[in-house]
């Protein structure tokens, strides 16, 4: 690693760049920070002390990282944008080559220099914005902020006074990608930094034999509030910016001594899980540390729901969120991953997720812990999409943008989860994501049925086919010479044999042509003297008018009797005619005839249960989307 070493101007002590590129050096001795001009050193004077932050980082610590020489790391950056600190660690490489290694809640994120595309200009960037950043993609804009430069050790690679206000804007990418563009103190991008969230493992840090184990811990602190002496109980003590008291209700800085931010007279709102609960959930072991009140205003009606703070030390921060008693997990999501997805939708990890509802969220009341500087009264537009058992949210402030998923759990599950006595509220209504209790069933019912109506077409066709059996055939000629309706034109057919039990088809065909004919007739049991009447009417028109020729009627009619006992039967059959003399008629009787009305009973009777769970179904879609912005039906 190329070096050079000069003199402190402040105080004389000897001041060794490692990086032949740095340009700023924070005096060991002096804690001055001292800048490269050329050949010389100019100072800037002394540099603020070191913000305490929980880093378990130093400076000197090395390591492997896959795809790159061993780095050491020779400088540290202090950056404070209002709401909370962070560090930016300088990683040298063997080769000459540097790196950036940010850390922020716990989180860290290896960031090495990109080609600096054309970009817009700081004051024309806006939250939520795409950009395209060449060979890396197109990113989404997450953040953008002004920095305050608020301390420095060891070297950077640049030449800037501690104290100024650096501009830059974070952007999410596909695959976690995670891009930083520096615009320094001036309006035009300085550098583009590209990369993606590690750990410490992947960085394989040396010198930190229990690293990760020490960022595990978060000893709880008995501590005492200032405004009205209540006892506070700090969870994540490395990991807290603002404390509100569960007592008093006032808003505390944890970052200033626990200074008073804000005095309330009492806490208006008591969560349902006690602060200091802890659950398994999504295979973490959570405590709640946090909660907060949140609320929408919609035509002067206030909707509010409540939010947990949930922390474990490997995984970090969740929330669990809670409104008219349906409950969500919520975790972060990557910007850069959620896709347009259409009017009104959007898309992540291939799942479509339709818009539900926007409005201007708003911080109400704050108990317990939370990692960044949340203050009453805090606003942030949101927008969910929903894709049941699943909730995409977007929160959006004029600086940042921040997407979340939230997955649906029923109150019992969390009760269990956290081991809470009691029961948790009945929800009301219909939840946003919640899954609906008839969809699977709905598909499934229905398959079952479309079955069992195939099965029933195929019984139909069969009988009709097989069982069906002809059993009298009489060609019937009409004597000119009898009247209609005369006892002349009277015919009792053959007996013919019923082998079994069923119901009997008698089929009549007439040549009538515009007239009809009309049969008064019975079936008689020879054996039991037992009569079944029926009648049957073979009718058929036929002419012409302005709109062509029409036809009315058919020269075939059939009549039933209802289910006979097998035995020798005889028919009568009593003929009268109209418009015009019939030559005769052919009788066909058959046996054990399937009707399609049965059919079609059948068949509304397996279709009844899954049309009432799709109509179930559909009302619990409406009751769902009653509270959207997109209303299924809407009140005039």
């Amino acid at each position: 690693m190329s070096g050079y070493e000069a003199r402190c101007p402040s105080c004389g002590a000897p001041v060794v760049f490692q990086l032949g590129s740095s340009l700023l050096r924070v005096c060991d001795h002096c804690g001055a920070a001292v800048a490269r001009k050329g050949a010389d050193l100019a100072s800037y004077g002394k540099v603020a002390g070191l913000i305490p932050t929980p880093s378990v980082l130093a400076l000197g610590v090395s390591g492997d990282y896959a795809g790159a020489p061993p780095f050491q790391l020779v400088g540290r950056l202090q950056l404070d944008h209002g709401t909370g600190t962070w560090d930016e660690w300088l990683m040298a490489f063997g080769s000459g080559q540097w790196a950036w290694l940010a850390e922020a809640q716990g989180r860290f994120y290896y960031m090495g220099q990109a080609p600096l595309p054309p970009v817009p200009e700081f004051e024309d960037l806006r939250a939520g914005q795409t950009v395209d950043l060449g060979p890396p993609g197109t990113f989404v804009v997450t953040e953008v902020r002004t920095g305050r430069f608020a301390s420095a050790q060891g070297e950077l690679p640049f030449d800037v006074e501690p104290g100024s206000e650096l501009r830059y804007a974070d952007l999410s990418g596909p695959g976690e990608q995670f891009a930083t563009l520096d615009f320094g103190t001036g309006r035009r991008a300085e550098a583009l930094y590209v990369g993606r969230e590690v750990s410490l493992d992947e960085l394989g840090v040396r010198g930190l034999p229990a690293a990760e184990e020490s960022r595990a811990i978060a000893r709880a602190q008995a501590l005492a509030c200032p405004s009205c002496g209540g006892p506070l109980e700090i969870r994540a003590p490395d990991r807290t910016e603002r404390v509100g008291c569960p007592w008093c209700g006032s808003l505390l800085d944890s970052t200033r001594d626990l200074a008073v931010l804000r005095v309330l007279s009492s806490v208006p709102v008591q969560p349902l899980l006690p602060l200091g609960s802890r659950g398994r959930l999504h295979g973490g072991e959570w405590t709640a540390i946090g909660f907060m009140q949140r609320s929408v205003t919609v035509e002067g009606v206030r909707y509010p729901w409540q939010e947990y703070l949930l922390y474990e030390p490997r995984h970090g921060f969740r929330w669990l969120v809670e409104a008219k008693g349906h409950w969500s997990f919520v975790e972060p999501v990557n910007p850069g991953d959620v896709e347009h997805g259409g009017i009104q939708a959007q898309r992540y990890e291939g799942r479509r997720y339709k818009h539900f509802q926007g409005g201007t969220a708003r911080v109400d009341h704050v108990v317990g812990e939370f990692y960044w500087a949340v203050a009453q009264g805090d606003e942030a537009t949101t927008a969910d999409y929903v894709s049941p058992p699943f909730m995409l949210s977007m929160e959006r402030t004029p600086e940042e943008v921040v997407w979340s998923l939230g997955t649906y759990h029923a109150g019992r599950e969390i009760w269990e989860a956290f081991s809470l006595g009691g029961g948790p509220p009945r929800p009301e209504g219909v939840g946003p994501h919640q899954p609906s209790p008839w969809s699977g069933r709905v598909a499934t019912t229905w398959s079952h049925a479309l079955l069992g109506l195939g099965l029933l077409l195929l019984l139909y066709v069969g009988l009709l086919l097989f069982a069906s059996r002809e059993v009298y055939r009489q060609s019937v000629p009409l004597d000119p010479t009898a009247g209609s309706g005369s006892p002349e034109a009277v015919l009792f057919t053959e007996p013919f044999e019923v082998p079994r039990s069923g119901n009997l088809q008698l089929k009549v065909k007439a040549p009538v042509m515009n007239s009809w004919l009309y049969l008064d007739g019975a079936v008689i049991n020879e054996d039991t003297g037992a009569v079944e009447e029926f009648d049957v009417e073979v009718s058929y028109y036929t002419g012409t008018d302005s709109d062509g020729t029409w036809t009315e009627g058919s020269q075939t009619s059939r009549a039933y009797v209802g289910r006979l006992p097998p035995g020798r039967y005889v028919a009568r059959l009593a003929p009268q005619w109209g418009g015009g003399f019939p030559s005769g008629y052919d009788l066909t009787v058959r046996s054990r005839v399937p009707r399609f009305y049965q059919v079609v009973l059948a068949a509304l009777a397996l279709l009844t249960w899954p049309v009432l769970l799709v109509w179930r179904a559909f009302r619990f879609e409406m009751q769902r989307w009653a509270e959207s912005d997109h209303p299924w039906v809407t009140e005039d």
